[in-house]
C-alpha cells in the first residue's frame, strides 16, 4: 500500500513541478496578482457584513428611527461605504482579471513555443524512435491545461482569504450560525472528496481513450494519400465514427453524468445549510437576538464559504488533469538535448572536407548488435565517395555519424581533423549540405525552400541557383513564381520538381562537403544529364558522399566503398573493383547492370 501512494503522488509531484517550471519567469505579474488577491478577499470579505447594516438601517426608517451618524442618515453611511467597497472589489477584480487573462495566454503560448524548441533540439535518435506527432499533442494539451490551472489557483486564492474574512465577521455576528455555516462546509468537503476521486480516475480514462483514438484518426489524415489509394475512406469513417460516437462517447457521458451528480449534491448541501441557517434565525429574530440585517449578511456568507469549495470542485477535474498532462510534460522536457556547443569545442586548423573515419563500431542502442564494424578510411579533399551495398549495410548510418547525428561507440569520425565530438555542432551541420532521395519540404514557397538554410540569401542568388538546378523555368510558369506555395511536404510539386528544389538549395548553401543520395533518381534522363553536369560543377573542389542505389551512377566516383554487414568489404576506382574476381562489388554491379562489357 506505502509503494502504491507512493506512486499517487509521483505523478502529481512532477506535475507541480512541471507547472513551476513554466509559471517561474512570470514571478513579477504572480506576485502583482497575489497583491490584488488581498485586497480583493478583503474588500469582497466586507460585502456581506456592510450589505446586512444597511438592510438593518432601512428597517429603523420603517420604524421611524432618525438616527444620523457624522451629519449622514445611518442608511446613507452603510450605502456610501457599500458603494465604495463595491468599487474596490470590482475595480481590483477587473484589473486582477486582465492581468490573469494576460499571463494565461503567455503561460499557454509559452509551453507550446518551449515544447516545439524542445523537440528541435532532442537527438535525431529521439525522433526516430518516438512518436513525435502524439509527443507534440502532449504539449498542446498541457499548455492550456497548465494555464488552466494558473487561472483555477489565481481565482480561488482570493475567495479562500474571503471565507477567512467572513468567518471572522460571521462569529462577530452569531457563533452559533457562524458555526452551522462552518459545520455544513465540513461535511460538503468530508463528503465530496470521496465523490472526486473516482471522477479523478474517470476522467483520466476517458481523455487516454479520446487522446488515443485521435491519434489514429489524425495518422488516417496525415496518411489521406494512402488512404485513398486503397480507397479505405469508408473503412476510416466507420471506425471513426465506431470509436468515437461508441466508446469515447459512452465513456465521457459516464464522466458527465457524475458531474451532474456532484452537481445535485452541492446543491443539496448548500440548500440544507442556508435551510438551517433561516429555520434557527426565526427564533432569533423573533427573540431580537439577531437582526434581519444580519440575517442577510449571514446568508451572504453561507454563499461566500460554499463558493470557493463548489468551484474547487468542478475545477478539481481540470486540476488533476493539468497536474497530470504537467507531469508527462516534465518528461519530455527531462529528455537531455543535444549538446551543440561542447567544452573545449574546436575549430579546426584547415578546413577542406577531409573526412576520417577510424576503427568506427556502431550500435543504436545499449547492448543491441552493432550496425558498423571497425569502419576504416580517409577522403582527400575534393575526393568523391560512393557508398555501395545492400540495404542495412550501414551507408546511412555513416552519412548519420559524418553529421554528427550520432556518435560512434568505438573509434572516432574526424572532419577537418577535429573529432566530431568536439565540433560545435551548428558550424559542423553548416558545412554539410544533403539532398536526400526523398525530399521532404515545408508548406511554404519555393523562395522559402530553396533558401531554407541560407535565410540571408538574395532573390538573385536564389534564381542563380534555381538556374543550376534548372527549376527557374518551371517556376516562372507558375502565377505566382517563386511565391508559388508548395503545399504541406512539397506535394504539389512532383518528386523530380522536389528534387531539383532540394539541388538548388544546396547549391545555393555553397557547402564543403556534399552528400547525395541518389538525387536524379526520380528524374527522366534529359534533366537528369543536365542535373549531372550541374552537380559535377558543384562538387568540384568539394569532399562528395554519394549513398549509390543505381550502380549506374557511381562510375564516376574516386573511390566506392563497398559496404557488407557493417564493414568495408572492397575499395576503390570503380575498374579496379570490377577487376577483382569473383567480387562483392561486381556481383552486385553485374546483377543491377547486367554485364555490357
Amino acid at each position: 500500500m506505502p509503494e502504491e501512494a507512493e506512486e499517487k503522488k509521483a505523478p502529481i509531484r512532477e506535475g507541480v513541478q512541471g507547472v513551476w517550471r513554466h509559471v517561474l519567469p512570470y514571478k513579477a505579474p504572480m506576485a502583482w496578482l497575489v497583491f490584488l488577491g488581498l485586497v480583493s478577499a478583503v474588500a469582497n470579505g466586507l460585502v456581506p457584513y456592510v450589505t446586512g447594516r444597511f438592510f438593518d438601517a432601512l428597517i429603523g426608517i420603517s420604524s421611524g428611527a432618525t438616527i444620523h451618524a457624522t451629519g449622514l442618515p445611518v442608511w446613507g453611511t452603510f450605502l456610501i461605504a457599500w458603494a465604495l467597497i463595491q468599487i474596490v472589489a470590482n475595480g481590483t477584480d477587473w484589473i486582477k482579471d486582465r492581468m490573469r487573462r494576460t499571463l494565461d495566454t503567455k503561460i499557454q503560448f509559452s509551453v507550446e513555443t518551449t515544447g516545439f524548441n524542445h523537440f528541435l533540439r532532442l537527438p535525431l535518435s529521439y525522433h526516430t524512435d518516438a512518436h513525435v506527432n502524439g509527443e507534440l499533442t502532449k504539449v498542446s494539451n498541457a499548455s492550456w491545461q497548465i494555464s488552466m490551472i494558473v487561472q483555477n489557483v489565481i481565482n480561488l486564492t482570493p475567495q479562500f482569504l474571503s471565507v477567512i474574512i467572513g468567518i471572522v465577521l460571521a462569529l462577530s455576528i452569531n457563533t452559533l450560525l457562524a458555526g452551522v455555516l462552518a459545520l455544513g462546509v465540513l461535511i460538503y468537503v468530508a463528503t465530496l472528496i470521496p465523490l472526486l476521486i473516482p471522477v479523478a480516475k474517470k476522467d483520466n480514462e476517458a481523455r487516454k481513450l479520446w487522446n488515443d483514438s485521435w491519434g489514429d484518426a489524425a495518422e488516417a489524415v496525415h496518411q489521406v494519400a494512402s488512404v485513398k489509394q486503397a480507397a479505405a475512406e469508408e473503412y476510416e469513417r466507420e471506425k471513426n465514427t465506431a470509436v468515437f460516437m461508441g466508446k469515447v462517447f459512452e465513456l465521457w457521458m459516464k464522466l458527465e453524468r457524475t458531474w451532474s451528480d456532484v452537481s445535485f449534491y452541492q446543491r443539496i448541501i448548500v440548500f440544507l445549510t442556508q435551510f438551517a441557517i433561516f429555520f434557527i434565525s426565526v427564533q432569533y429574530v423573533a427573540s431580537g437576538i439577531l437582526t434581519v440585517g444580519e440575517l442577510v449578511a449571514l446568508n451572504g456568507y453561507a454563499l461566500m464559504f460554499f463558493g470557493p469549495f463548489v468551484a474547487l470542485g468542478f475545477s478539481w477535474q481540470t486540476i488533476q488533469n493539468g497536474l497530470t498532462s504537467a507531469a508527462h510534460l516534465e518528461e519530455i522536457f527531462r529528455i537531455p538535448e543535444e549538446n551543440y556547443r561542447p567544452e573545449h569545442s574546436q575549430t579546426p586548423e584547415r578546413s577542406d572536407g577531409t573526412v576520417t573515419f577510424s576503427g568506427v563500431s556502431f550500435a543504436y542502442r545499449d547492448h543491441a548488435a552493432d550496425v558498423l564494424h571497425g569502419v576504416d578510411f580517409t577522403t582527400r579533399p575534393g575526393e568523391v565517395v560512393a557508398l555501395v551495398g545492400e540495404s542495412g549495410a550501414g551507408k546511412s548510418t555513416m552519412i548519420s555519424l559524418l553529421s554528427g547525428y550520432y556518435f560512434p561507440s568505438e573509434g572516432s569520425v574526424a572532419i577537418d581533423g577535429v573529432d566530431t565530438r568536439a565540433w560545435d555542432l551548428h558550424d559542423l551541420r553548416s558545412r554539410i549540405s544533403v539532398v536526400p532521395q526523398e525530399v521532404a519540404l515545408f508548406n511554404n514557397t519555393i523562395r522559402a525552400n530553396i533558401a531554407y538554410g541560407s535565410f540571408e540569401a538574395t532573390h538573385e542568388a536564389i534564381e542563380g541557383a534555381a538556374r543550376k538546378a534548372h527549376i527557374h523555368e518551371y517556376v516562372m510558369g507558375l502565377e505566382k513564381g517563386y511565391d508559388t506555395l508548395v503545399g504541406e511536404r512539397g506535394v504539389k510539386l512532383s518528386v523530380g520538381q522536389k528534387q531539383r528544389v532540394a539541388i538548388a538549395r544546396a547549391i545555393l548553401r555553397d557547402p564543403e562537403i556534399l552528400i547525395l543520395d541518389e538525387p536524379t533518381s526520380a528524374l527522366d534522363s534529359h534533366t537528369e544529364k543536365l542535373l549531372t553536369e550541374s552537380l559535377n560543377r558543384l562538387m568540384k573542389g568539394r569532399t562528395t558522399f554519394i549513398i549509390a542505389h543505381r550502380l549506374s551512377t557511381v562510375r564516376e566516383a574516386d573511390t566506392i566503398l563497398f559496404l557488407k554487414d557493417g564493414k568495408i568489404a572492397e575499395r576503390g576506382s570503380h575498374d579496379e573493383l570490377m577487376a577483382i574476381p569473383d567480387g562483392e562489388y561486381r556481383k552486385l554491379y553485374n546483377l543491377h547492370i547486367g554485364l555490357r562489357e
